[in-house]
């Protein structure tokens, strides 16, 4: 028979032992509020799909809050957008690098971004407060709900199908980047067709292939160019642009009918362009047709009273670029044609894309489009 002292005993080892192994069973929680003893799988980075675009209002002293989007990619990039509730607040766009906090249930932003903590959760995010605590709950007013995934882009569909005009320009820190536009009066435009580039706006015309990986990717070849000579600061736009683009540079795409298109380079270089569809997309196959337009124009009618007309005629040339047969009559020509703009005094030939618009639009039935220019000489101007 055991004494009352040894059962005693007995009883607090037993009760050591228990405490002992409930104590191993509990999670032991980390700074970030991740539990160090859980399997890593269990992270958020590894078992939650993550990725994605998050909005709400947050709140702000002095407005009605500030409307904000974050989208987290898998490739550690993240762009935040806000906006304040006022009726000229003005939209902050700051795009930069995200790394994991230790645990992998939060994220900070790069430092030079503020270093913002995001702690992620099952289809929402919160914007961790300076003394938060990255752990579930959090207020609501600072969480961002996720939003519904966009239906899947063909991109290269969408390239080809626009032409791309440059907006805007800006570097890393949000700075205007010089030399695109300076000197040429003219917009800076994109155009991609079967695997090929095509720039204009700039001194020369700037043509190449490219290639399009995992559809955030583009790889342009190097650029060729015609050889124009040009002021300084236009041919600035070819050299600028062509050195921006010798490395891949990511593709983002927001689709729609007037849809935006970003290049985004390795140094977070920023290129802009708002899309056009082209001709082809909208009204099918062109006709080629060869117009000689003359130096001066005539007058004609028009709705608001005479104006000035093109006078042209039709012209022919073979497979080998020779004149065939004997040109057209000259005749008014009141259609504009898209990429063509008359100076008086110069005679040119013209390959134009004629598109067909449809009996059931108003107006011409014809979209004509410059496709190429023949031939062009400045004329004597006649004497009285």
């Amino acid at each position: 028979m055991h004494s009352p002292d040894h059962v005693v005993r007995a009883l607090r080892r037993g009760l050591v032992v228990l405490a002992l192994a409930i104590a191993a069973c509990m999670p032991r929680h980390g700074a970030d509020g991740a539990h160090k003893g859980d399997d890593p799988a269990h992270s958020s980075r590894n078992s939650l799909d993550w990725a994605g675009t998050y909005e709400g209002v947050l709140p702000c002293s002095g407005c009605r809050g500030v409307r904000t989007r974050l989208a987290l990619n898998r490739d550690q990039r993240y762009e935040l957008v806000t906006q304040a509730l006022d009726p000229d607040g003005e939209v902050s766009v700051v795009r930069g690098r995200f790394g994991w906090l230790p645990g992998g249930n939060a994220i900070a932003l790069e430092r030079r971004h503020g270093g913002q903590r995001v702690l992620v959760g099952e289809g929402r995010v919160a914007l961790l407060e300076a003394e938060a605590p990255p752990a579930w709950p959090q207020p609501p007013q600072r969480v961002l709900e996720r939003i519904a995934a966009a239906p899947a882009v063909d991109v290269r569909r969408t390239l080809e199908s626009h032409r791309w005009t440059l907006t805007s320009a800006t570097g890393g820190r949000g700075e205007r980047i010089e030399g695109l536009t300076a000197g040429t009066g003219r917009p800076l435009v994109l155009g991609f067709a079967e695997g090929r580039l095509n720039v204009e706006g700039g001194c020369n015309r700037l043509f190449g292939g490219y290639r399009i990986e995992g559809d955030t990717r583009l790889v342009a070849s190097r650029m060729a160019s015609t050889m124009k000579a040009c002021e300084p600061d236009a041919m600035k736009v070819d050299s600028t642009l062509s050195g921006l683009l010798a490395a891949p540079v990511r593709i983002e795409l927001d689709p729609g009918a007037e849809p935006v298109l970003r290049f985004v380079t390795a140094a977070d270089t920023t290129l802009s362009f708002a899309g056009r569809m082209t001709p082809e997309a909208r009204y099918g196959p062109p006709t080629l047709v060869f117009l000689e337009v003359a130096a001066q124009t005539v007058p004609c009618p028009g709705p608001g009273g005479p104006t000035a007309c093109l006078q042209v005629r039709e012209r022919r040339f073979d497979a080998q670029g020779l004149a065939l047969g004997t040109p057209g009559a000259w005749q008014a020509f009141d259609h504009p044609i898209e990429g063509y703009e008359h100076e008086p005094g110069v005679r040119t030939v013209l390959r134009l894309k004629r598109f067909e618009r449809g009996a059931a639009v108003a107006g011409s039935p014809f979209v004509f489009v410059l496709d190429l220019v023949v031939e062009s000489e400045r004329v004597a101007a006649r004497a009285p």
